[in-house]
């Protein structure tokens, strides 16, 4: 497989990742339910839309593009999208595991 093939999604797939990674983070800390795949997959899902949100807030565009500087130019890009996404599913970990608890009936 031609990794120049993946360039246009590579954003969206660390986007995706990052909020894979932040969303376990904070369910596990907040203790929610939802298990590991729920919070990965939701947590995806929350940093595929922290991104959405990036492009279309010129605010949030301004903050992100703060993020970009923390590496050198091509890696910089890449941790900016990883940190975006973590902050949209760190916050999707968050809601969920404040909301979605284990039962505790018998």
């Amino acid at each position: 497989m031609d990794m120049d093939a993946l360039a246009p999604y590579a954003p969206y797939l660390l986007q995706a990742l990052g909020g894979a990674i932040g969303a376990n983070i904070l369910g596990v800390i907040t203790r929610g339910g939802g298990g590991f795949v729920g919070r990965t997959l939701f947590g995806a899902l929350g940093g595929l839309g922290s991104g959405y949100a990036v492009q279309e807030m010129p605010d949030l565009a301004a903050v992100a593009a703060h993020w970009s500087q923390l590496a050198p130019d091509p890696d910089g890009e890449r941790l900016a999208n990883m940190i975006t996404g973590a902050c949209g599913g760190g916050l999707v970990g968050l809601v969920t595991g404040l909301l979605i608890r284990p039962s505790s009936r018998g």
